[in-house]
């Protein structure tokens, strides 16, 4: 049997030489892709912290979204998850050493009528789905960092645009009137950021068409990427930008209040599934349970009665 001590320190080798190993492979990766993408691109990249757009794809533009942008984020949340995966495997094997596993099937064949025997599958089945869980906790953290950027940065585009389209109105230009918003905005927020990395990307000279389809792919929001391709779309032919950023703001709210709505509407059928569950089983206590009751108790005794006990 396996001791504690002995156990963690094989498990910590394990994840040291998967780290090693994915990071070797990842940096020959990052190394061919700089080579075939030539030196221009190279040279921005050197200057630019924010990929290029063939690099959005994947797990790497996934992790990019969700605000993990270090360029191992990869390496880490691989070797995070296979290390989740080693420890559920290593413990289920420490439960069947000690023989947990086999004591509780036993325990469940051994209720009567059959039903230990149906019940027995599922109890073999239960340590595989604690280790899928267990291996699934790195990818459920990502998710729940992207919603939560996802949901800054629906708050804070209508203000912001608010803002400048009020800019705009007054007669400063676009650039100048989203340096003066970022100036006053939080600098940690989500929105803030990846507007700063599309002023980075036009100072290292990538195109303005170019460094928004850039910002489109950061953040992919659908209600962000609308508003992108409307400011696309107006410097393409010549619109006013103070038009389009009010249509915008104002189709921002709306669809808003519609989610807000839809959201209400959707409050009672959500219901349902805490009454199923908090309040059905109770009531079905107190209505059956004393028929339960009596029943088993008529039924032993005619059990004894035949027995003649």
């Amino acid at each position: 049997m396996i001791q504690l001590p002995a156990l963690l320190t094989l498990l910590f080798a394990i994840w040291l030489l998967v780290f090693f190993a994915l990071r070797f492979w990842l940096t020959r990766s990052a190394v061919a892709s700089r080579l075939k993408a030539g030196a221009i691109e190279a040279d921005v990249q050197t200057f630019n912290p924010s990929m290029a757009l063939h690099e959005f794809g994947g797990l790497r533009g996934w992790l990019f979204r969700a605000g993990l942008r270090r360029k191992n984020s990869v390496l880490i949340f691989l070797s995070v998850t296979l290390a989740f995966l080693l420890m559920g495997l290593l413990l289920r094997s420490q439960l069947d050493a000690l023989g947990v596993i086999l004591s509780v099937t036993d325990l469940v064949r051994s209720i009567p009528g059959g039903v230990g025997n149906v019940l027995v599958p599922f109890v073999l089945a239960v340590p595989w789905f604690f280790i899928v869980l267990l291996t699934l906790i790195p990818t459920l953290l990502v998710r729940s960092m992207r919603r939560k950027r996802v949901k800054a940065i629906e708050q804070d585009l209508p203000l912001f645009l608010d803002l400048l389209n009020t800019l705009s109105q007054a007669g400063i230009g676009f650039d100048s009137a989203m340096e003066q918003v970022l100036n006053a905005a939080i600098p940690t927020r989500p929105l803030t950021v990846e507007f700063r990395e599309l002023q980075v990307d036009i100072l290292a000279g990538r195109p303005r068409d170019y460094a928004l389809k850039l910002l489109m792919q950061r953040v992919d929001i659908p209600m962000f990427s609308a508003f992108v391709s409307a400011v696309l779309q107006a410097e393409l032919i010549g619109a006013g930008m103070s038009e389009t950023l009010r249509i915008q703001s104002k189709e921002i709210r709306e669809r808003r209040r519609e989610r807000a709505s839809a959201a209400a509407m959707a409050v009672p059928t959500l219901l349902v599934i805490p009454m199923v569950i908090g309040f059905l089983p109770g009531i079905f206590i107190v209505l059956i349970g004393p028929i339960l009751f009596e029943a088993l108790g008529a039924m032993e005794q005619t059990l004894r009665g035949v027995s003649g006990q």
